[in-house]
Parts: C-alpha cells; structure tokens; sequence
C-alpha cells in the first residue's frame, strides 16, 4: 500500500501520513476527516523510466512518482486537474476528477506515450482492478 500524501490547508506543507488520523509535522493542524483520495499508478515503460513523473493537483505540485509506482493523494472533496511533468517535459493530456462523499476515491493511471520530439505524459481514468495490489 502506497503511502497516503497530503497537503496542509494551513501552511501548504506536504506530508506523507503512514496510516490513520495525523497532524502536519509542520504546523501541527490535524488532518480534516472530510477529504478523498486520488490513487495515482504511474505504468511501467522504459521510456523516462529513470525520471519520476511530477504530480501537480490543480497546479500545486505534491511530489514525484517513480516508475511503476503508486501515490494516494488526500484532498478535501471537490474537482481536481491533475497535471504531470517528466523530467523537462511539461506535455500533459491532464484529467479533471471530481470527489465526493459517495465516490471518495478516484483511481487514475500515468502513462508516457513517446513523440517524435518531445514525450507526453497521458493521466487517465482507471478502475480498481487497474491499480497494483502491493
């Protein structure tokens, strides 16, 4: 299981949180029990597989994700753009995801589909079944 990533509405401090309820390390604002999750597999491919793609939600960065790698992203409920960059690359086919109370997890896959000059990373919609199981 992939850790869960979240950012502080308080300070904008982003965290991993290993399990269970928690507070910013930084400021110390315990995290709202109103939020979603957006489970994020970046597929495996030998093209960028030494570069972990950047993850932007709605703009804000939240870290890298390797190849074959997975992150959950904690998030209040809303509608969220995801964006991703590799390495120089900021060529992106993004998804919008909305989250609620009765769908409060949203499963999407990365994928780098190589160009003649530049990659482009494609963020797409995925089910459950899609995401790896480790």
């Amino acid at each position: 299981m992939a850790n869960l990533r979240f950012k502080c509405a308080s300070c904008g401090n982003v965290f991993d949180i290993p399990g269970g309820a928690a507070t910013c390390p930084k400021c110390n604002t315990p995290v709202n029990g109103e939020m979603g999750t957006i489970q994020l597999y970046r597929m495996g491919s030998p093209i960028g597989a030494a570069v972990g793609i950047g993850l932007y939600i709605n703009g804000a960065p939240y870290g890298h994700v390797a190849n074959k790698g997975m992150i959950n992203v904690m998030v209040p409920y809303g509608t969220y753009k995801i964006h991703a960059t590799l390495g120089m690359t900021r060529r992106c086919k993004d998804l919008e995801v909305t989250l609620t109370p009765e769908a409060n997890v949203c499963f999407v896959k990365a994928r780098v589909k190589a160009g003649f000059w530049t990659n482009t990373v494609i963020i797409e919609p995925a089910k459950p079944e899609d995401m790896p199981s480790k």
